[in-house]
């Protein structure tokens, strides 16, 4: 395939020949019959780098500016173009590319603007014109607020999966996740209610019944309706990032695949698929699951042991086993360790037993931990306990055990805490379960790429504690920059996978 660069470009790289994109683990190009990854792979990607950063025009690749170095980052090293060409939706013969699109709801993620109706005010401006690599016509919309909207239910979601799997597969080529805890590549599951009405509803909306005041004071029960999802989230000292999510079924998408089936499925069952779908796209990527209690049961613990996880859960309800069983050991075996944390300023006291097997529905060991948590400034202590299941696991020091189920809020506050306060995600952009998984994806790539450009490109660290500030920061200064664009970013140029 032959790549031609545009004028402002081309003297710094010549027409070259890119050979076919493949898969890691598809048969090489070149005929050598071996895996790509073990052949041609890394000089195909260098090849690919260098040509990138030949396209970029030099006001880009020489600025210090935070949007044009996101730009150039996204672009270089996750192919972003390639990522964004590569999804499709099933309109018939658009008028206005797909790309054009989905790159505009991607910078409206980055950039937080809060609705389709803000974005289409933001078409017509030529300073986002020129983020998006049109020519700037002002007071001329790109394109409208129906054709964003016609996109968000016809693209389809797999191929925003496979960007984001893509974006996470380089990152750890890249060695971006090497800060672990305990040697274990965690991961936290929960659920997450972001949008709920008692008028607008759509066919894949979930119903309950919930009180409420009317005027006159009077209680009355009346339908809500709401979207539930479960989102696993990658946890890092430094670095969380979104590995995948999965929308809970209404009753009538159960009737699809059970005709019989009565009720919505709950949060437990939806994240089950969503562990399942994680090994199938991650193997041994992960090596640890961390849950609420909600988790701790044994299906939970059998399916983890299946494909070969540990698992960090939860114990709250004292009348179930293993947490019944856990403690009257506790009380009998007694304090097992003390230690202090002069960072936190904390003095811990844990309770450590193992070889629990009192659960009927799985057969391994289950180790349990209660760790007692004091700080000068509390005037009483907290309280974790939490059951431990794997065998790497459950060799890890309690310290670290402790430090695994405390990031397990990683999830709470990075992720859906933030979504909710500064990335609008409360807002229904479009009402509808593929309109609504869309807007959800493509914001995870975002939140990805940002999370990587922040604290692996620019070396931020997780300092102050509340990351949402240093990334909140960052995202108005580059709201700031998107004015000082002096032309149009050449997206067309930097795209090398035409086919």
């Amino acid at each position: 395939m032959g790549l031609t660069l545009n004028q402002e470009t081309s003297h710094r790289v010549s027409e070259v020949v890119l050979p076919p994109r493949m898969g890691r683990n598809e048969t090489c190009h070149c005929g050598s019959g071996i895996k790509c990854k073990r052949c041609c792979w890394e000089r195909d990607e260098a090849l690919r780098r260098q040509l990138r950063g030949a396209a970029l025009p030099e006001w880009i690749d020489g600025s210090r500016s935070k949007l044009h170095q996101f730009e150039k980052y996204v672009s270089n090293v996750f192919g972003l173009p390639d990522l964004l060409a590569s999804l499709v939706d099933t309109r018939r013969a658009p008028k206005i590319p797909t790309f054009d699109v989905v790159n505009s709801l991607f910078h409206t993620a980055v950039l937080r603007i809060p609705s389709i109706n803000a974005l289409e005010g933001d078409l017509k401006q030529s300073d986002f014109q020129k983020l998006i690599g049109r020519q700037p016509t002002p007071e001329v919309k790109a394109f409208s607020a129906e054709v964003v909207s016609n996109v968000l239910d016809k693209l389809q979601l797999e191929g925003i999966r496979t960007a984001n799997k893509e974006v996470i597969d380089k990152a750890e080529r890249n060695k971006a996740f090497r800060d672990t805890y305990g040697a274990l590549r965690c991961v936290a599951i929960d659920g997450w209610e972001p949008i709920s009405s008692y008028k607008r509803h759509c066919p894949s909306c979930l119903v309950r019944k919930v009180k409420t005041k009317r005027a006159d004071g009077e209680t009355e029960e009346v339908e809500q309706y709401y979207h539930s999802y479960v989102v696993a989230l990658l946890l890092g000292p430094v670095i969380d990032v979104v590995l995948g999510m999965e929308a809970v079924r209404n009753e009538e998408a159960l009737r699809d695949i059970d005709p019989q089936h009565v009720g919505h499925e709950g949060e437990l069952t939806a994240g089950r698929r969503l562990i399942d779908w994680l090994h199938e796209t991650y193997g041994g990527f992960i090596d640890a699951i961390v849950c609420d209690a909600l988790y701790a049961n044994g299906p939970v613990m059998t399916q983890l042991a299946d494909y070969g996880y540990g698992g960090f859960l939860v114990l709250k309800k004292e009348k179930d086993e293993p947490f019944k069983e856990a403690l009257k050991l506790w009380e009998i075996e007694g304090r097992c360790a003390t230690c202090e944390d002069p960072e936190r300023k904390e003095h811990v006291e844990f309770w450590d037993v193992d070889n629990i097997d009192t659960l009927d529905t799985y057969e391994g060991k289950i180790r349990a931990v209660r760790a007692v948590v004091t700080r000068p400034d509390q005037e009483k202590p907290s309280t974790w306990c939490f059951a431990i299941v794997g065998q790497r696991a459950g060799q890890i020091s309690p310290q670290t055990a402790l430090r695994i189920i405390r990031a397990r809020w990683h999830i709470e506050n990075t992720a859906f805490n933030q979504w909710t306060q500064y990335w609008n995600l409360t807002h229904v952009f479009r009402h509808g379960q593929n309109a609504l998984s869309t807007v959800l994806l493509l914001w995870t790539l975002a939140f990805n790429l940002l999370q990587l450009f922040i604290y692996r490109r620019l070396g931020r660290s997780r300092r102050p504690q509340d990351p949402t500030e240093t990334i909140r920061h960052l995202v108005e200064v580059m709201l700031r920059e998107v004015a000082t664009l002096p032309a149009p970013i050449p997206w067309a140029t930097l795209l090398l996978n035409t086919s």
